[in-house]
């Protein structure tokens, strides 16, 4: 091969090793986080200035009827066929009472956080039990060559 068509390869090969840059969620640069004041600010102000939320809680804060809005931004970087990166994240959690008054604004950078483990327990349920002999032989006679009688 020619020495022109090496450097060819040679960018091609250093092309695909190039890592692809993704952003998802709101765009930190972007947020003027002094807008939002605790005690002060309303849910309204918060959607003005974040958007809508990545997320929300269904559960009760403090045994209180508030709520709590999250907004996710991450970074990932992918090189060439291997699994994506986690390179940076913010997460912002909005405590909102029951008025729609800001209560709390906590943030949360970098890649910390729980590792939530799921539960090995199991929610007992009612109905249908099946067994290996009722598996087998449940449809014998249900079903017949005549297409008259499947019609039923």
């Amino acid at each position: 091969m020619k020495a022109r068509n090496w450097l060819w390869v040679l960018a091609i090969v250093l092309v695909g090793c190039y890592p692809t840059v993704n952003h998802r969620g709101f765009n930190p640069e972007e947020v003027k986080f002094d807008k939002i004041q605790v005690d002060v600010s309303t849910q309204e102000t918060v959607q003005d200035t974040l958007g809508s939320p990545s997320t929300t809680s269904l559960f009760p804060v403090e045994g209180k009827k508030w709520t709590n809005w999250y907004y996710v931004y991450r970074k990932t970087e992918t090189t060439s066929f291997f699994m994506p990166k986690v390179v940076d994240q913010l997460v912002v959690k909005i405590t909102l009472d029951d008025q729609g008054i800001v209560r709390g604004l906590e943030q949360q950078k970098g890649i910390q956080g729980e590792k939530i483990k799921a539960s090995s327990e199991r929610t007992p349920t009612t109905g249908y039990e099946s067994s290996v002999m009722r598996d087998v032989f449940g449809n014998f006679g249900k079903y017949s060559l005549d297409p008259k009688k499947n019609d039923k």
